[in-house]
């Protein structure tokens, strides 16, 4: 008796070790066919630019012209309407936009910035009148055109006719813009006086 009890015992043990066997196949199946199509899929995320005024989008590496035109427009705004008093802030919170492998070039045009405009007391404010964006794959560019005004103290020195390039990149891992550079360009002509 003890012997066809061990051997019905066995014969079950043995079932359900099939089953479990058959559902951890299923099981590792599914979640290998889930990470494939999760690798597969773009999603898109919508992220958003402080004062959005219209629709933007994210998705895999690229990013509508729209969404860059938005942080365009908010960048140049927070590095060209400065005083010495909020350069460094103003500063810092650009670089919490710049992609990492321009943070060291930028900081340091920034550090110089910010050093000009305290030792000689000066102010910008930039009234945007045009902006043209480029784009290719995963790289945005925003030509920002207006005028700078410049002040030394509270009294206005120059008015003056001003271009600017912000470059931007999308990375597929991390579906964010990210600013790659900013710099002056030529000057468009002369449109305004100095006073």
């Amino acid at each position: 008796m003890d012997l066809s009890f061990t051997q019905n015992r066995y014969l079950k043990l043995l079932k359900e070790k099939d089953v479990i066997l058959k559902i951890l196949f299923f099981s590792l199946t599914l979640n290998g066919l889930q990470t494939i199509e999760r690798m597969m899929s773009n999603d898109k995320i919508v992220l958003v630019p402080p004062n959005l005024s219209q629709e933007v989008w994210v998705m895999g590496g690229q990013t509508s012209k729209s969404y860059i035109e938005e942080w365009a427009l908010y960048l140049s705004s927070t590095l060209l309407n400065i005083t010495p008093e909020t350069a460094s802030f103003h500063h810092e919170s650009v670089l919490k936009y710049v992609h990492p492998k321009s943070s060291g070039l930028l900081r340091k045009q920034f550090l110089e910035d910010a050093k000009n405009l305290k030792d000689n007391k000066i102010s910008t404010s930039f009234t945007q009148k045009s902006i043209h964006i480029e784009q290719k794959s995963s790289t945005g560019k925003a030509i920002i055109t207006g005028d700078l005004l410049t002040f030394v103290g509270s009294k206005l020195i120059e008015v003056k006719p001003k271009k600017f390039d912000l470059t931007f990149e999308t990375s597929k891992s991390t579906p964010q813009l990210a600013l790659i550079s900013f710099k002056e360009l030529e000057a468009p002509p002369d449109s305004t006086p100095t006073p």
